[in-house]
């Protein structure tokens, strides 16, 4: 004899609602084990890189909690830790979206960034009771051998630069090599998570615009040049959305998108069509980020 449907729903609720128990009664013993993180004393005793170098423009823009949790998103993945208890009461869910982007811009030798997991009550805030889980893209010791290959070539662009006899110069050889060591790769939309980072651009030189960006900052970090990642990610079409840099000269904050002068370039000619543009002509044909220097 067939069950009337109220019955199923019902069936089915009890049975949602006991997993939903199994799952926040593992979690909560899993949050248990879980502490709060704090900075190592000295660089050396990070793993693989300290993150002391980075310019972290985009935490300047949060408020005083948001800054709280970045770092302890920020120290978690630099150590090598799958989750930490939170020291802040409560955070909205948007509120965590937003730090986590602003690590990820901030932090491009965070290469192993992934996704993250969290616990929400009813009224969709993390509590601090509950622990925050943080997944990888390279185990630890993947990350170390992956390190080990593209130092290399960042190390010999580092060098280069580092030659040159002011700042101008040595942004534009860095945005002339990125462009020499790659090629703009027509990726597929399974593969694209495989070229959202530095390794893309350091090891194979197939890359896409995570790649420039995230390089050129990451090699700015190193040369002690302030230099921001700014993306317009607002696109129904996700394929569409892009990422670049602006980079801070002489006092003054210019716009490079080292990924369109790449498209246009040919014959070995390198191109400077977006080469340190102010705002007012870079965003004829970029949509601007809230909170970027206006100068």
């Amino acid at each position: 004899m067939k069950k009337k449907l109220p019955d199923v729903l019902l069936i089915v609720t009890a049975v949602a609602a006991m997993i939903a128990g199994i799952y926040i009664f593992v979690f909560y013993k899993a949050a248990d084990k879980s502490e709060t993180v704090e900075a190592y004393a000295s660089v050396e005793d990070y793993p693989v890189y300290s993150g002391r170098e980075a310019y972290e423009y985009w935490k300047s823009t949060l408020n005083d909690d948001q800054k709280i949790l970045y770092d302890e998103i920020k120290e978690t993945y630099l150590q090598f830790n799958d989750s930490f208890s939170t020291q802040l009461d409560e955070i909205s869910s948007k509120d965590f979206q937003e730090v986590y982007s602003a690590v990820m811009l901030d932090h491009p030798e965070i290469f192993w960034m992934d996704s993250y997991l969290t616990v929400k009550t009813l009224s969709n805030q993390v509590n601090t009771h509950k622990v925050i889980e943080l997944y990888y893209s390279y185990s630890l010791e993947e990350a170390k051998e992956v390190k080990s290959r593209i130092e290399v070539k960042y190390n010999e662009i580092i060098e280069g630069a580092k030659k040159q006899e002011n700042d101008f110069k040595k942004i534009r050889y860095v945005h002339d090599k990125l462009i020499e060591i790659s090629q703009y790769h027509e990726y597929t939309q399974e593969e694209i998570d495989s070229y959202q980072s530095i390794v893309s651009i350091f090891d194979s030189g197939n890359t896409v615009c995570a790649g420039y960006a995230y390089g050129f900052k990451f090699i700015m970090d190193q040369l002690g040049i302030k230099s921001i990642a700014t993306r317009d990610i607002s696109n129904e079409d996700t394929s569409k959305n892009h990422i670049w840099n602006m980079v801070e000269l002489y006092g003054k904050w210019y716009n490079i998108d080292i990924t369109w002068d790449n498209k246009i370039a040919s014959d070995g000619v390198i191109t400077y069509n977006y080469f340190l543009k102010d705002n007012e002509e870079f965003y004829t044909d970029h949509r601007m980020q809230d909170g970027i220097p206006t100068n």
